[in-house]
């Protein structure tokens, strides 16, 4: 193993020209604008920023090893580039040594993505689906920031800076674009900017600073790295398992997927891929890695522990074997939750998932009868938290059980899990005691999950929905009960809390919640709007409240008992 460092100008040419790589166990871009920001302070300021560690390898080497590599992401995007590309099978440059990263992949892309392209996250407040909610930004540099200051905690006073072009300061401090330091061949081209834009000495000094800082090598060089040169790809995956088990960025998760995808032609590809896909169905979900790996556990009769002596060599050639089968079951099982409206607003747990994937992947049909079956499945799962507790044991109790059936001509149905007692006598069953405690429970978790069974029509993920206080809660206060005559204590008490319990609660647009406000529930019902599980013959006026929260209780409570079967 041997210590060098070249330029940071070196690298990045390295990057440009296809010499450097990304391994295929290595995971993808993680980082966001403010650790940019950061590592580029670290580096003005002085600080060190750790060392690399590359596979330094030759062209027949990666050949031999059948070695699959991915470039950096230049241009970053959240929903539209996220992930990196392959490299071409076949290596199009012909260098004596390749350099593979295996510490320091973040920085590295850091470096690239601010010095040669341009970053675009999500910002609040804006559809996923509209390229205004991406706005493309480039790293800039405040010359005017004296280098012995540190960044202001408040965020106000910064020396590194994303902006879009419609965001860069156009007075007081001067911002230079970093990535144009790229185009200074020489000192004597930074001098001939600082005349022909007039900067101070402070702002001359900064800019100078970072093109010394850019071009930096030998004993100056920021960039320090160990290079290894082993041949044997298992060596190598293993020094990068160790290098990698500590840190703060590559989980476990990771780790254990760089052995399902290591030697797999296109098999991070089609992971990333699928998880994308499975992501963007009906409204929202939040499928990641670890679900799916988890899955393929289960789906190939594996132990469903997520370490790594669960993927063993046989598991991991079933897994690649059967990954076009997985993907259908998966494909199928969100093509139901989307038809049930599920997203990632109203899944608690996504492990509850997998025995469904399960019984679609040993041939479960999507009838009407295991629609049914798997709404009241998911609801129970979630209310009584199956999977939050032990949730490796309830998926092998769970797999045990649908294992027992068959699964093409059974429809699904929790009944199938009703043999199951886990850890703290949980069962997949509900009671009228359980299900009628709910109805005292404050607006919460429990109360828009029961919400959206109700409301089984609303496009959850595609809308932003709240939980709207049927009569407004304002309507509540002390003074406005007294001012209908309201005043005895104990009865104020009891309406002030079952005014945020769910018999007094509805889904609404966030939009329409906004525009119904504080209007009272009469006011609201006169324009034309109705209220679910409530008859026109109930009084809408507070001062009948008692009538009206037993009467829609009961109205809830006997839809509830129809849906959960019970």
């Amino acid at each position: 193993m041997k210590y060098e460092n070249f330029s940071i100008k070196k690298a990045m040419n390295m990057i440009v020209q296809k010499q450097m790589f990304l391994p295929e166990f290595q995971r993808s871009f993680v980082w966001h604008e403010e650790q940019i920001e950061n590592l580029f302070d670290s580096i003005i300021m002085g600080y060190p920023i750790g060392t690399l560690l590359f596979w330094k390898t030759t062209k027949k080497a990666i050949t031999e090893n059948n070695l699959v590599l991915y470039e950096f992401i230049k241009d970053y995007h959240q929903r539209d580039c996220a992930d990196n590309k392959k490299a071409p099978e076949k290596l199009v440059t012909d260098y004596d040594n390749y350099y593979l990263v295996l510490d320091g992949q973040q920085r590295l892309s850091s470096l690239y993505i601010a010095l040669q392209g341009s970053i675009s996250f999500k910002i609040k407040k804006k559809w996923w689906n509209t390229n205004e909610a991406f706005p493309k930004k480039k790293l800039y540099f405040n010359l005017d920031s004296v280098s012995e200051q540190k960044q202001d905690e408040d965020g106000n006073v910064k020396r590194f800076k994303f902006y879009s072009d419609k965001e860069v300061p156009t007075s007081d401090n001067c911002w230079f674009k970093v990535c144009n330091i790229i185009d200074f061949d020489t000192e004597f081209d930074i001098f001939r900017y600082i005349e022909t834009y007039g900067l101070n000495e402070t702002q001359s000094k900064n800019l100078l600073k970072l093109y010394k800082i850019y071009n930096a090598s030998g004993d100056e060089s920021i960039l320090n790295f160990y290079s290894i040169e082993e041949s044997d790809y298992d060596d190598v995956l293993n020094i990068f398992v160790r290098v990698n088990a500590s840190g703060t960025y590559l989980s476990k998760t990771d780790l254990l997927f760089s052995t399902i995808v290591s030697g797999w032609r296109d098999g991070r590809e089609k992971i990333e891929s699928l998880i994308k896909e499975l992501n963007n169905k009906g409204g929202k979900f939040n499928f990641n890695k670890d679900f799916i790996m988890r899955t393929c556990l289960v789906l190939t009769g594996a132990a469903v522990n997520l370490k790594i002596d669960s993927f063993k060599k046989e598991t991991v050639a079933n897994i690649r074997e059967e990954f076009d089968n997985i993907k259908t079951a998966l494909i199928k099982t969100v093509k139901m939750l989307v038809d049930l409206g599920f997203c990632q607003d109203n899944i608690s747990s996504y492990n509850a998932l997998i025995p469904v994937v399960y019984y679609m992947y040993k041939g479960g049909t999507d009838s009407e009868e295991t629609l049914c079956g798997l709404r009241k499945y998911l609801v129970v799962s979630f209310l009584k938290n199956i999977y939050g507790v032990a949730s490796n044991a309830a998926l092998t109790a769970a797999r045990s059980a649908l294992d027992k059936i068959k699964c093409s001509t059974t429809p699904f149905d929790i009944e199938i899990f009703k043999d199951i007692v886990l850890v703290g006598n949980r069962k997949f069953s509900m009671s009228m005691d359980e299900i009628d405690d709910y109805f005292y429970e404050k607006k919460g978790w429990h109360t828009f999950l029961l919400l959206t069974v109700l409301y089984p029509n609303m496009k959850l993920g595609q809308i932003e929905w709240h939980q709207d206080h049927v009569h407004p809660y304002t309507a509540f206060e002390t003074s406005k009960l007294k001012s209908v005559g309201i005043t005895d204590r104990e009865t104020v008490k009891t309406w002030q809390y079952e005014a945020n319990t769910l018999p007094n609660l509805q889904l609404l647009e966030g939009r329409e919640n906004e525009s119904k406000n504080k209007m009272t529930l009469a006011e609201w019902c006169e324009k034309g709007n109705t209220v679910a599980y409530l008859d026109n013959t109930i009084s809408k006026d507070i001062k009948d409240f008692d009538a009206f929260y037993e009467h829609r209780k009961q109205k809830m409570l006997d839809e509830l008992t129809r849906i959960l079967d019970i």
